[in-house]
């Protein structure tokens, strides 16, 4: 039995409304901007332009054929879906070409939102809409999973006509998701060069503010005085029982660095001492990577400012004589 999943007569009827039944359709791209009043009756139930409101009837025709769909055919075979699915891709398509783009987008979201009570994000993509208007009994992963199988088919350039073979070729719209096609491939490679950049960067931050402070403390003219314990936070490393050589874990060792908690006193100006902290290295690089994070300049002019105090106070040549040494 052949089962049309998309009736004919309503989806010319809509192309022509929208501009898209040509294989280069004409957008009129000098339509005036509508004023606030206009623009709310555009979008308001009863006063719907001819395009948006085809549009919708459109999208209400394929939210009846799925409920056929399921309803009278026995034999729910995945090419069914597969078929339906294009119909939405082939929707989805000619949305896009269309003059009234923004108004048929808007009143599909304002209808999942009476339907649902539950809104959508305004800047979702036109396939997340179209795939959460017709498929509203699907579990929120199956919807995911078209959707994304759509967007992927676009940026590969599968033509309106030739989704469900698209997806019979890659074994379905699961094996489409997790497929990493070229375009895929070259995106996956920028985004993992960015964050090595990122966690690099991150590093160096961290590793800068702590010299930085250890340089520092050499040029402080003034002492705390604090007679209270300091509390450790380092947590105590489990025993082991192997005989290889344990490897150094940070988050079972001393930090550098001591962090006291203070309260300020208005009237005196002064600062109360109430704790001293030391926690594992794990941690305090953390808290050096979230102050080397808040820190408005950046890493090269932090680079210069430690490399400076630290020449100032004869690091520098300490460093290199030590190096000499051990070259020697």
């Amino acid at each position: 039995m052949e089962t049309t999943f998309a009736t004919p007569s309503t989806v010319s009827k809509f192309a022509s409304l929208m501009g898209t039944s040509g294989a280069n359709p004409m957008v009129n791209v000098f339509r005036p901007k509508s004023t606030g009043e206009a623009a709310a009756d555009a979008t308001s139930t009863g006063n719907l332009s001819k395009g948006v409101s085809a549009a919708i009837q459109a999208a209400d025709q394929l939210v009846k054929n799925y409920a056929t769909l399921k309803v009278e055919i026995l034999d729910r075979s995945d090419r069914a879906l597969w078929e339906m699915i294009q119909s939405v891709y082939q929707f989805v398509e000619q949305i896009d070409r269309s003059p009234t783009k923004r108004e048929t987008r808007n009143e599909l979201l304002r209808k999942i939102q009476l339907r649902d009570s539950q809104s959508m994000a305004t800047n979702a993509s036109t396939e997340a809409i179209a795939v959460r208007y017709v498929f509203a009994d699907q579990s929120r992963q199956s919807r995911n999973n078209y959707t994304i199988a759509m967007e992927k088919a676009r940026a590969l350039g599968i033509g309106a006509d030739s989704f469900a073979d698209f997806l019979t070729e890659n074994g379905g719209v699961g094996n489409v998701v997790e497929a990493v096609f070229d375009f895929e491939e070259e995106h996956m490679a920028s985004a993992k060069d960015l964050s090595e950049a990122a966690k690099n960067e991150k590093k160096s931050r961290t590793e800068l503010v702590t010299r930085l402070l250890a340089a520092m403390a050499h040029t402080a003219d003034s002492l705390l005085n604090y007679k209270g314990e300091v509390s450790n936070w380092v947590p105590d490393k489990p025993k082991s029982t192997s005989k290889i050589k344990e490897k150094h874990e940070p988050k079972f060792e001393k930090g550098n660095f001591v962090f006291f908690v203070t309260v300020h006193n208005p009237e005196t100006g002064n600062y109360h001492v109430v704790q001293g902290n030391q926690f594992d290295q794990a941690y305090e690089q953390q808290l050096l990577a979230s102050i080397a994070d808040r820190m408005a300049v950046d890493t090269t002019e932090l680079s210069h400012a430690v490399q400076g105090l630290e020449k100032s106070l004869g690091f520098g040549a300490s460093s290199a004589a030590s190096k000499e040494v051990a070259t020697a």
